[in-house]
Parts: C-alpha cells; structure tokens; sequence
C-alpha cells in the first residue's frame, strides 16, 4: 500500500515540475495552443496550490495509515500472538525508509531550485521527510513494527501496513518461506515468512493453522517444510 501512495506522489510531482521549471526560468510553455511566458501565467499559485494540497493529502493518508496500524498492532492484549519484526526485515525497512527520504529530499529540492513560487511544494516534501524520520526511529528503536495474529487476522506494521484475514480464504500455500492466501474473489495476498523472528516462526505457523479451518481452506506445501 505505501508503494501506491508513494507512486502517485511521484506522478502528481512529475507532472508539476515542468511547469515550475517554465515558472522558474520564465520559459514560454504551450497550453490549449497558447504561449505563455512562465512569469506571466496568472494561475501559477493555483496550479501549486492544487498539486501541493493532493501531494498532501495522499501524503496525510498514507502517514496516517501507517500511524495507526503502529497503534494497533501494539495492543498487546488483542492479539494471540505478536512479535517485533525481524532483524532481516529491519535491514530492509532501514534501506527503503532511506532510499524514501532521499527521494522526497531531492524532489523537494528540484522544486525549490526550479521556481521560488513552488515552495511550499518543497516545504510539504520536509515535512514527509520528518514524518518518515521520526516513524522509523519509534518503529526500530522502541519496538513498535510488529506482526500480530488474532482469530480472524494476520495484521504486520512497519513501513508498510498488511492485513491479511482468515475470512474467505480458500487456500493457503508455501513456497520458499512466502505463504500466499488466496480468497475466494480470486484476490492473493503474500506474506514472508523472514520477517518473523526464527525463533517465532513455528509459533505463528502452528498457531495459523489452530485458527483456519481446514475443513474450508485447502493448505499446500506445508509438509515440505
């Protein structure tokens, strides 16, 4: 789900930098077949205006999705099991929570370069920066990523935000230490095993298999494992 969110700010953010670009250094641009000169566009507040406020708001949702499921998952007492990720998944999280800063530091800081009016542009991409900065230190530092299972869910937080639930599912398969559900609208979720602590992971698996009914859903490939 991050990568969508993420996605979409790149695309938003793609589209708007030529046109601050054209602001900026006052380029002739065309539009509707018109030149215009970039310092005499009359709208360039609101075209930056209205690409800042989406950038935010998509920004807003998927920081506030990620804040939750922190506070979710770390209801201790709602879970039957639960656990911190793993330090393999960690590695990764710290790598694509870095590669994601980096990203938002130099798209904000093209379009401060690019045009002085597309500001608060950059200003929305510091304030990513800061969000994504200070979630990774609580999630890593004071243990909040964590995986839990209840009786109808398999919820796992840290850069992303997975639930997988138990309704509907009509198979579980292993493969390579990925277990894959796949339901009954012909939707497959995937989940690694790696990013269960080693010496939790036959507690989650025993424990996935206590709370699926195997007389509904067909499970594949466990005996080889």
């Amino acid at each position: 789900m991050n990568k969508i969110y993420n996605t979409w700010i790149f695309i938003i953010s793609l589209l708007t930098l030529p046109f601050a670009f054209a602001v900026g250094l006052n380029e002739v641009f065309g539009i509707f077949g018109m030149k215009i000169h970039g310092d005499q566009f009359e709208y360039k507040n609101l075209v930056f205006g209205l690409s800042g406020g989406l950038i935010f708001v998509i920004g807003a949702m998927r920081s506030s999705r990620k804040w939750s499921g922190i506070k979710i998952v770390n209801q201790l007492d709602r879970f039957q099991f639960n656990t911190v990720i793993s330090d393999e998944r960690k590695e990764r999280v710290i790598l694509n929570n870095g590669i994601e800063i980096i990203g938002f530091f130099l798209i904000g800081l093209v379009f401060f370069i690019f045009s002085k009016d597309a500001i608060y542009i950059s200003l929305i991409f510091v304030i990513f920066i800061l969000d994504s900065i200070i979630n990774t230190i609580r999630g890593l530092v004071s243990k909040k990523y964590r995986i839990g299972m209840t009786r109808k869910a398999i919820v796992a937080v840290d850069r992303e935000v997975k639930a997988i639930y138990f309704k509907g599912l009509k198979r579980i398969s292993i493969s390579k230490g990925q277990l894959f559900f796949e339901y009954n609208n012909d939707l497959v979720l995937d989940f690694a095993l790696s990013d269960i602590p080693p010496e939790r992971q036959e507690e989650f698996m025993n424990l996935l298999r206590n709370n699926v009914d195997e007389n509904k859903v067909y499970f594949s490939g466990f005996e080889e494992e």
